[in-house]
């Protein structure tokens, strides 16, 4: 058996210490012959058994290293979760800037998967009823974030049918009534063109800028109402 080992596996060192860093607790530097080999987390260490007096091969170094790696890559991506949630594209994309390689990336985002930290289905919903609810954006603004943001069209189809078209109408109408209300003695057909123009850039269809329009009770002559309807198409 011995003599199938290679020579890195043969090449041995000695842990002579192991020491905490000061300014991050759970990381410990570590040193084989006297020599500094390099900083681990607290997780890796304790993975590998990594205690003073025990031996450690060339290979098994490269092995903690490419561990390490890892590890560093996972918190990576838990701390831009912290910050806010992000989907499976956005962490890959940030971890690679960061350096990492492919693999190691993949690596991270199925930990993350299996600890339920990301999840496009759940985060595409979260993010629909946040725009649409909250930030008063229609379906085509949303739909358009999720594709940049790497969501699968299946993924966006699910997030946007669970809208409640009434709560997309409100959200409409209260973006146009503060418009309105805003520039109540401006020049109404302007108003309505500007008000229109407003709502197709955040993303309204056209079906629900015509209710809007219509619940906000505006009138308009027959010259006025066919540039109104050149907005609506």
């Amino acid at each position: 058996m011995g003599a199938n080992m290679t020579s890195e596996q043969q090449q041995h060192g000695l842990i002579t210490k192991v020491e905490r860093q000061t300014r991050s607790k759970d990381r410990y530097n570590l040193y084989v012959d006297d020599q500094f080999a390099f900083s681990l987390h607290e997780d890796v260490l304790i993975k590998y058994r990594l205690i003073k007096g025990a031996r450690i091969s060339t290979a098994e170094m490269r092995q903690i290293a490419q561990a390490q790696e890892r590890q560093q890559a996972y918190l990576d991506a838990v701390r831009l979760l912290s910050i806010r949630l992000r989907s499976e594209h956005e962490l890959a994309f940030r971890l690679k800037q960061k350096g990492y390689d492919a693999a190691i990336v993949e690596a991270s985002l199925e930990r993350l998967r299996a600890e339920q930290y990301v999840n496009d289905t759940l985060f595409a919903e979260q993010l629909t009823h946040q725009r649409i609810g909250s930030q008063r954006k229609g379906r085509q603004w949303v739909k358009q974030e999720l594709l940049h943001k790497g969501l699968k069209p299946e993924q966006i189809n699910h997030a946007l049918d669970q809208v409640d078209v009434e709560v997309e109408f409100r959200s409409a109408f209260d973006l146009a009534s503060k418009k309105y209300r805003s520039e109540g003695d401006a020049d109404q057909l302007k108003l309505k063109r500007k008000t229109i123009a407003l709502l197709q850039r955040r993303g309204y269809s056209s079906d629900i800028i015509s209710r809007v329009m219509r619940q906000l009770g505006d009138s308009v002559d027959e010259a006025g109402a066919a540039g109104f309807d050149d907005y609506l198409n």
